[in-house]
């Protein structure tokens, strides 16, 4: 009986350990990390203008930096910014190699179930970059056609299953994967493929810096895009809502008083030149 007992107080107290572990990580472990440390990690792929990019000195810049940086003055530590591929950061996140991941990332049940996502802080729809005597004007369009992409984005993979399942299928479309947008369009402009996929004000941005191209919606011929307007938002490892209430703040309080829109404005000029 002793035995029987004591192995069921050694449970008791296991069960015990583990769930005050998880009600530390879900109620604050990860952010009193970030105060220790003084530091947030944040992982981004800065190629994405204007909501991240290179900018003068090297920095990694963008509007949706500017809005990492008002999280970071909120919790008060510095912004730690790392390169990636943009299909990387998800999975750094997951490991906790990432404390934020801020890179354009659509809000989708695909990808919650991999990680948790901040409130959105802008709507986009899907645009393209074609030359500006092209002759796609629609989605159908893409038949017999390249279309090139960056590996990971909603815009890609609405191409993709529309080749696989949809209106593309058995259309002779070749979809083709680029690490980022602007190596896409080099890839265009060097006669290896026809359209660019991307976000409408990345897609702007990419149009003005190359002479000769231009932007048009990625719509199908009754004027509907594949899918419906994406979301925009932050992601962060699962369990940590702490995180996640601090950067909805910062969110709606740069909408309400201006300074997001500022952001916006700024930095699609800039990112233009």
């Amino acid at each position: 009986m002793k035995k029987v007992f004591s192995a069921i107080v050694c449970a008791l107290v296991l069960v015990s350990l583990v769930g005050c572990k998880k009600a530390e990580q879900a109620s604050g472990g990860r952010l009193e990390k970030l105060k220790s440390a003084g530091k947030i990690v944040v992982y981004t792929n800065p190629e994405f203008p204007p909501y991240e990019y290179v900018g003068e000195g090297g920095k990694i810049v963008g509007c949706e930096i500017d809005i990492v940086h008002k999280i970071a003055d909120r919790i008060g530590v510095e912004a730690e910014l790392v390169s990636a591929e943009f299909d990387s950061i998800i999975g750094a996140v997951q490991a906790g190699k990432a404390d934020l991941g801020a890179s354009g990332f659509t809000i989708n049940d695909e990808r919650k179930e991999k990680v948790d996502f901040s409130d959105p802080f802008i709507v986009s729809v899907q645009y393209l970059v074609i030359p500006e005597n092209s002759p796609i004007a629609k989605v159908e369009d893409f038949a017999g056609k390249k279309i090139a992409g960056q590996n990971g984005t909603t815009g890609f993979m609405m191409v993709e299953d529309a080749i696989n399942k949809g209106i593309l299928k058995g259309k002779g479309t070749e979809l083709k994967s680029y690490n980022n947008a602007p190596d896409a369009v080099v890839a265009m402009k060097n006669g290896q493929a026809d359209a660019v996929v991307i976000d409408e004000l990345v897609a702007q941005m990419l149009a003005k810096k190359n002479p000769g191209m231009k932007t048009i919606p990625m719509v199908k011929a009754d004027g509907q895009g594949l899918d419906a307007p994406e979301e925009f938002g932050m992601i962060v490892a699962k369990g940590n809502q702490d995180i996640i209430d601090i950067i909805n703040e910062v969110i709606k309080e740069m909408k309400a008083d201006g300074s997001l829109t500022k952001s916006f404005e700024v930095h699609q000029e800039a990112s233009s030149k």
